[in-house]
């Protein structure tokens, strides 16, 4: 993708969860189309300031290394709602990631896995989010083990699915409190199982509202309602606060009623396997 000067944008995708990773280890996550675009530039006015962010100089701080890559200027373009749970971090290292490897050259084998090994490294994820990063990256649906950091399964989707999204209004993210997480560990493992055989929606649904009772009073009802209006899943993607209810094309029409009661809504869709790569 160019930009009205030419200069190529590299692209990466947001994701909503099938399977929250941090109870046991395993992750599923599917692409939808909020995107990050992030390109190298020459003027230093268009330049993030990478000193604010932990990430950000992390990334930096392996291509210096790595390969003697020092101060490139990058730009940065989001759609995607910072902290709500809907993949922002892992979209924009590996939009960073793409940037400077397609601007100088250099070869890295494994995008994805750069770019969760970095994010751990960083202290923004526990896993380290390699379902994130693979689905930003790839698009489609994406299963993994974050643990072992391997990609389980990459496949593509129904283009003709919507998903509305809330960001709830005055809704902060709690702390996350991983040995509490890792009590569900039994529950999760069943999820990922089903979502595996190919249950997907259901697995969905029970991932999302299993994190709104942990993480969230009051969000277990807004997803059974978006249910009961004819949701395929609905709940809480990732550690939240966002919401997220799966429909069919062209019946986003209650879904945005609904949310709009509770904060900021926004459409989307699933990301079809390799698109925009």
């Amino acid at each position: 993708m160019r930009d009205g000067r030419g200069i190529r944008e590299m692209l990466a995708w947001a994701g909503i969860s099938i399977v929250n990773a941090l109870p046991l280890g395993l992750g599923a996550t599917v692409a939808i189309n909020l995107r990050v675009l992030a390109n190298i530039v020459k003027d230093y006015g268009e330049c993030e300031d990478l000193s604010q962010t932990t990430l950000l100089q992390t990334i930096l701080s392996y291509f210096k290394s790595r390969y003697s890559i020092t101060k490139p200027c990058i730009k940065i373009l989001s759609q995607i709602p910072s902290s709500s749970g809907l993949k922002s971090s892992s979209a924009v290292a590996i939009a960073i990631i793409k940037a400077i490897t397609q601007r100088y050259n250099v070869y890295e084998p494994n995008i994805p896995q750069l770019a969760a090994e970095l994010s751990k490294l960083a202290g923004v994820s526990f896993t380290g989010a390699l379902d994130d990063a693979a689905a930003a990256y790839y698009g489609g649906m994406v299963f993994t083990d974050n643990t072992n950091m391997r990609v389980i399964r990459v496949c593509d989707v129904n283009d003709d699915l919507g998903v509305a999204v809330l960001i709830p209004s005055g809704v902060n993210r709690p702390r996350i409190d991983i040995n509490e997480m890792r009590r569900y560990s039994s529950v999760f493992q069943s999820i990922f199982e089903r979502a595996l055989q190919g249950d997907v929606y259901n697995a969905m649904t029970l991932n999302g509202i299993t994190i709104a009772r942990i993480l969230y009073k009051g969000f277990e009802e807004v997803a059974v309602k978006a249910l009961k209006l004819g949701a395929l899943a609905a709940g809480v993607s990732g550690n939240g606060p966002a919401l997220f209810a799966v429909f069919r094309e062209g019946d986003e029409g209650p879904f945005v009623e609904l949310f709009s009661e509770h904060g900021k809504v926004l459409i989307a869709r699933f990301v079809r396997l390799g698109e925009g790569m």
